[in-house]
Order: structure tokens, then C-alpha cells, then sequence
């Protein structure tokens, strides 16, 4: 059997199991076309410095790859001032193929955590590194128009690849999930201040109405954990919730079970979203960001939204009311945009394997 050199895949190492989720669908892809292993590296710390380009990764990988989340994003930390940590003159010596696959640029629709627009230095690197690609994809139209107005011409608009995840066939039960993030300083987080704290506060109890709302009409509820943090979440809201369930874990298959058991979700994490609908289930989201909104535009359900910080009670409990009699027309929707988007998914996959047969020639 032929040996392929590793795919040296850069993304996010944190406790967002989304972005974990992005990895296992392009891995899992990958691998059931070639038998290929890869080595994982953190954007954000593992920096590619010139002695690691031209004694490591020249020599010793198929490809580089850089993979999902919002990383299109201003980070001072690095060198190339975006989330990939590499000094932008040193990108012309990377000798092997550039495959640049899911990212985004993050702008929040309140108080912005990633420093709103583009510094000219992050735009020229984000530029230089899409000159240079073999394969370039991103998740969402605004990023596709960022990098349009920078000049980047060579990329594609591609659904999430979490999305195309093989989830669990289970059957269809009277059962909801939900989701609540608090990763942003504005959303609760140690740092978030007197604003996080109060924003938190509005979101345990808004999640405390829609689940006792769904009890009372017979459904089971299970809050599925998309981070870590968001244990003391799950604490808080089974004071308000006793028959709260909860699931806590990194293993995304046992997320993904739980989704397709669901007949629809209430989220505020986008990869909630995502996961549900690679398992077909709809999801309806009390977004916080704009990269939610672009989501459902992409897959032409964009009804199916609500800003966290313009809800009240009121308007939940009508989405509620609402969702609950026509989740199963969405649940026909997402399969239809689903198998819209699955065979461009399936030709990228084709087009990388392409890449690294050809490269071994």
C-alpha cells in the first residue's frame, strides 16, 4: 500500500467543541479516500518559523493546512497579525501545497471581542497566504467579501465542513436540546464584568422559560455543551430546571447521537446549529454574532433566527409555539440544502486527495 507523508493541519486547540467537530468531518473525509495520517497544530501558539518551514514541513508533509473558525481574525499576538502564527515574509518559502479550508472573520454584532475591521498589516498577510493556496474556502458571504475587497480571487463559498459530519440515524423523539455560550467576555465569561455577568444572568433565564415551556408540553430537554465553561451553565440552569438533562463531553459522536434523537434545537452556538443539521435535525438560533446569521441565510432558512440581546419573553415563547409546529417542514429543508451543498464538500475532499497523489508523483 502507498505511504503518503502527514497533512500538517494548523487550527484552534480550545475547549469549543465546534471547532473539533470541523477537524473529525475533514479527517474522517479525507481518510476514507487515502490512507494518510496528519499532525495537529495549535494556530494560535505553535508558530511556523523559518528553521521549522525548510527542515520540517518542506520535507517531511504532503500539505499544510489550516483549518475553520473565525481565524481571518486581528491577533496581536501574532506574527502575521491573524490567528495563524507565522511571519507573512516567510510564507513564500513554504514549498509544499496551501489548503485553506472553513475560515471565517469574526464580528460580533455587539461590542466586537476580535477589533472590527482589518488592519492593513492582517489584510495583506490574509492576501499574500490565498495568493498562494492551492485551495481556498471560507464559511460565510461576509468573509468572502472581505477577502474579495482585499483582492483574494481564488476562493470558494462552502457550507461549515462540520456540517457534513456522518451522524447517528437515530429516530426522531419528543425531545429538544439547547445550548448556551458564555466563551465572550459579553456573554459571561470570568472577565465579562458587570455587562457579562447581567448578560448571562438574561440567558440562564431565557433557556429556563424555553425549557420549562417544552417540560410542561411533554418534551424531554438536554443541554448539549459546546465548551467546557459551559459546565457552570448547566449547574446554574438545573437550579431553575430540575429535569434538566445535560451532556458534557468531547467526544462528537455522542454529540452527534443526541441531536438526531432531537425533533429540533434551541441554540446560541452556531456549531449547535451545525451539528444538528449534519444529523438533520432543525435548530433554531438566539444568535449573538453575524456568522449566525450568514449560516442561515446559506442554507435559505433565515426565519430561523433571534438576537440574544433583543429577545424578550414574549417573542421566545411565540418562537417556541412556532418552531414546535413547523420543525418538521425544516427538518425537510435542511435535508434538501444539505444535499445542495454535500457534493461540493465531497469534490474539495476530491481535489485535496488530488493534490497529495500528485504531489508523491
Amino acid at each position: 500500500m502507498k505511504t503518503f507523508k502527514p497533512i500538517y493541519y494548523w487550527h484552534v486547540q480550545t475547549g469549543n467543541r465546534g471547532d473539533f467537530a470541523i477537524r473529525q468531518s475533514i479527517v474522517s473525509a479525507i481518510q476514507k479516500k487515502i490512507n494518510i495520517s496528519f499532525a495537529f497544530f495549535n494556530v494560535k501558539y505553535d508558530e511556523l518559523t523559518k528553521e521549522r518551514i525548510i527542515n520540517d514541513l518542506n520535507k517531511n508533509a504532503s500539505v499544510l493546512m489550516i483549518a475553520g473558525s473565525g481565524l481571518y481574525s486581528n491577533c496581536s499576538t501574532t506574527k502575521s497579525g491573524w490567528y495563524f502564527n507565522c511571519n507573512t515574509d516567510l510564507f513564500s518559502k513554504i514549498k509544499i501545497p496551501i489548503i485553506l479550508i472553513g475560515l471565517g472573520c469574526n464580528n460580533n454584532l455587539k461590542n466586537d471581542i476580535f477589533g472590527g475591521e482589518l488592519t492593513e498589516k492582517t489584510k495583506q498577510s490574509i492576501k499574500l497566504i490565498n495568493d498562494l493556496a492551492t485551495v481556498s474556502t471560507v464559511r460565510d458571504q461576509r468573509t468572502y467579501d472581505i477577502l474579495k475587497n482585499i483582492g483574494v480571487t481564488n476562493h470558494q463559498l462552502m457550507l461549515d465542513p462540520a456540517c457534513f459530519l456522518n451522524g447517528s440515524k437515530n429516530e426522531k423523539e419528543k425531545r429538544v436540546a439547547i445550548n448556551i455560550a458564555q466563551h465572550a467576555p459579553l456573554l459571561g465569561r470570568f472577565d465579562g464584568g458587570e455587562e457579562g455577568q447581567k448578560n448571562r444572568a438574561r440567558n440562564l433565564i431565557t433557556f429556563s422559560l424555553i425549557s420549562n415551556v417544552l417540560i410542561k408540553q411533554g418534551y424531554s430537554v438536554i443541554f448539549i455543551a459546546h465548551d467546557t465553561l459551559e459546565q457552570s451553565l448547566i449547574i446554574d440552569l438545573k437550579k431553575l430546571v430540575p429535569e434538566l438533562e445535560y451532556l458534557n463531553t468531547d467526544n462528537i459522536n455522542d454529540m452527534l447521537n443526541e441531536y438526531a434523537r432531537c425533533q429540533f434545537v434551541f441554540s446560541m452556538k452556531m456549531h449547535s446549529a451545525i451539528m444538528a443539521f449534519a444529523v438533520g435535525t432543525p435548530s433554531f438560533q438566539l444568535y449573538y454574532d453575524q456568522k449566525a446569521i450568514e449560516f442561515l441565510k446559506m442554507i435559505e432558512c433565515p426565519e430561523l433566527g433571534l438576537s440574544i440581546f433583543n429577545s424578550c419573553h414574549t417573542n421566545v415563547i411565540k418562537k417556541i409555539e412556532w418552531f414546535e409546529k413547523n420543525h418538521q417542514e425544516y427538518n425537510s429543508l435542511i435535508k434538501k440544502a444539505k444535499n445542495k451543498y454535500e457534493p461540493e464538500f465531497n469534490n474539495l475532499i476530491n481535489q485535496i486527495v488530488n493534490i497529495i497523489k500528485n504531489e508523491t508523483l
